[in-house]
């Protein structure tokens, strides 16, 4: 099909004329008036107004090019695009010709050879589509991940609801005690506005701070009534400095990590940082709505926050885009204004680049423009939160999940045809090659259908919607993440469980880390076997252990374990007690700082000549009870001026 004329001469231009006036003109000549006298007196050309009387009845005046597919065959075809692309998996203009292609060719159509010789539609005839097609447009999608856009279905978010309804119906809670708090990154590094420059400029600059930045964690708390408490910030240092806070918001607080990475101990003390501007008390608690990530769940944290009387309330994974206030009015501003206030700070001093010690400053200017109430009332009412609206979603909405929406494996059934043309009929991929043999409308034929089925291939027949397989028989073992209160009861139980398994795992892999990197050298061996040996000329002459002073005083007569160690008293499985335990075949006395359910975690002392001192980095080792010998009397300082320490029972 050719591209639309447009005539290069003003003259030959068609005149367009009022449709009603036509029609009123060809009923006067019907009526007994002159051609002439209609034509001048509606201004229509009179060879018009001729050829439209001449014909048998009146048709509505109008000039369209030959169409390959029909008017209702393309507006299939849109309405196929329109389902793909809120589907997320929207064609390109390649894929599209493709299915333009097989779908006129299925259909019996006539269209030029050329798309037989390409297997596609032409190019003429996609700009054409597009003009009749108003509702289409070519967009520049955004990526999304499989995660989620298959996360947000109906069952995850009713399941939300129904969590957000039971914890608001059991603590009463108004528009002030409803809390949404999030992480968001702010960097040295800047993207810059558009900016005016000379028209047709190929390359156009803009002056950053550098090619890449350092991030800066910003963690904010916004309620339904349209309030918020100041920032809290994590910088990527190890150690804190004051100049971190210089300009920054009223009231905003910091904390430093290598990372700059929101962790279990850092959500701790964001805890307290909220506890401190909201106050939530066990008579008037407060919600807290966030996401599901590891920082957030420590057992530290609930603990902290349940003594607090403040609610934590969790989204389900992958679904913030839609459920989080903070990411649907709030943060999209904050990082406009601060690219703003970046990009107005480099104005001001050329030369210099936005250092982390800038961070504050730049964030001191756009947060106030971005927490206004506006803003964090409409976020709280897109999510369906305050007030709540569990149908706030459409059925649009949902149409991601759709791929991967089937039954589990149990509950597969026999799969049924969809049609006869679909199960009897294979039609090729557009992605495929193209078949050499019969074509489609061919192997279709009415014969080959006992001539019941009417001859029409739908855009879906071409190219189905995408359809995930049925769900693997096997799992990983992992639990998928989903919505939880997780200062009740149960849930804080099953969370306190997982985090010990996680530290007595951690520990243990440490253990055999540390021994595989810390052994003994022939030096350290024939130490060794030297203690060995005047153990064994000791035990040799008595059977009997010397009296040892116990820590209720006085004496007691401990023996030996039967293994070349002497005896202690029974470990008492206190956080804070003393023990000591056996480590690469030495005894070393230290203090239980957790308790595991097959072990504890001991911080040891080392040796320093006769007595023993703390090191100056805080070693914690996991150990199993086996490997704990017993209970030690609380060691003695030796000296005023040094940290060292008498330890009677090991030296």
């Amino acid at each position: 099909m050719p591209r639309k004329y447009v005539s290069k001469q003003g003259a030959m231009k068609r005149v367009p004329y009022d449709p009603e006036a036509l029609k009123n003109a060809v009923q006067a000549v019907k009526d007994g008036a002159a051609y002439k006298t209609v034509a001048r007196e509606f201004k229509i050309n009179v060879m018009t107004l001729k050829r439209l009387c001449r014909r048998d009845s009146y048709v509505q005046p109008g000039f369209t090019n030959r169409q390959i597919l029909s008017k209702r065959h393309e507006d299939e075809l849109g309405a196929y695009l329109v389902h793909m692309s809120k589907m997320y998996y929207g064609l390109t203009v390649v894929q599209l010709r493709k299915v333009a292609y097989q779908f006129a060719k299925a259909n019996k159509m006539k269209y030029p050879s050329s798309w037989d010789h390409s297997q596609q539609a032409g190019r003429d005839w996609y700009r054409g589509f597009l003009e009749r097609q108003q509702t289409l447009s070519l967009r520049t999608p955004e990526p999304t991940s499989l995660a989620r856009a298959t996360a947000f279905n109906k069952h995850t978010v009713a399941e939300f609801f129904g969590n957000l309804t039971a914890v608001f119906n059991k603590h009463e809670f108004t528009a002030e005690r409803v809390w949404n708090i999030d992480e968001t990154g702010v960097t040295t590094v800047h993207k810059p506005s558009k900016i005016i420059a000379v028209k047709g400029s190929k390359q156009v600059g803009k002056m950053t701070s550098a090619e890449r930045g350092e991030l800066v964690t910003v963690c904010a708390c916004i309620n339904a009534a349209g309030g918020h408490i100041p920032p809290y910030m994590i910088f990527p240092r190890k150690n804190w400095q004051d100049r971190f806070l210089n300009h920054a918001p009223p009231s905003s607080d910091a904390t430093t990590h290598p990372s700059g990475w929101m962790t279990g101990d850092s959500f701790i003390k964001f805890l307290k940082h909220f506890v401190r501007h909201v106050q939530p008390n066990a008579d008037r608690k407060h919600l807290i709505i966030m996401d599901n990530h590891e920082s957030h769940c420590s057992f530290d944290a609930l603990n902290y926050a349940k003594d607090n009387g403040i609610v934590l309330l969790t989204i389900p994974p992958h679904t913030s885009h839609k459920l989080q206030p903070l990411d649907r009015t709030v943060f999209g501003p904050l990082k406009t204004f601060y690219s703003q206030a970046a990009s107005n700070f480099m104005l001001r001093h050329p030369g210099r680049t936005i250092t982390i010690y800038d961070v504050s400053e730049l964030l001191g200017e756009a947060f106030p423009r971005a927490m206004v109430p506006t803003n964090i009332i409409s976020g709280f009412r897109a999510a369906g939160i305050w007030p709540i609206n569990a149908d706030i979603f459409t059925e649009s909405e949902f149409m991601t999940s759709l791929v991967t929406d089937r039954p589990p494996p149990s509950q597969l059934e026999e799969p049924t045809q969809r049609s006869v043309i679909a199960s009897d009929c294979p039609l090729p991929s557009p992605l495929e090659e193209p078949v050499q043999s019969s074509s489609v409308s061919e192997r279709a034929s009415p014969s080959s259908l006992g001539g019941s089925v009417p001859m029409h291939f739908s855009p879906q027949d071409i190219m189905p919607y995408p359809k995930a397989g049925p769900r693997s028989q096997s799992s990983r073992g992992r639990k998928r993440g989903r919505t939880r209160i997780l200062t009740d009861t149960p849930e804080k139980a099953t969370i306190e469980e997982q985090s010990n398994k996680k530290l007595a795992k951690i520990a243990e892999i440490e253990m055999k880390r540390k021994i595989k990197e810390n052994r003994p050298t022939k030096k350290t061996v024939r130490q060794i076997f030297s203690l060995k040996k005047i153990d064994d000329d000791t035990s040799s002459d008595s059977d009997e252990c010397p009296p040892l002073p116990s820590s209720s005083g006085g004496e007691e007569e401990l023996c030996s374990d039967g293994e070349g160690h002497r005896a202690f008293e029974p470990i008492r499985k206190e956080v804070g007690e003393f023990v000591v335990a056996i480590y690469n075949g030495l005894s070393y006395p230290g203090k239980i700082t957790k308790i595991h359910e097959n072990g504890a975690t001991i911080k040891a002392m080392e040796k320093s000549g006769r007595l023993w001192k703390w090191p100056a980095r805080e070693d914690e080792i996991f150990y199993v009870w086996g490997d704990i010998l017993g209970h030690l009397p609380e060691p003695t300082k030796f000296s005023k001026t040094r940290d060292i320490y008498s330890v009677p029972l090991l030296e």
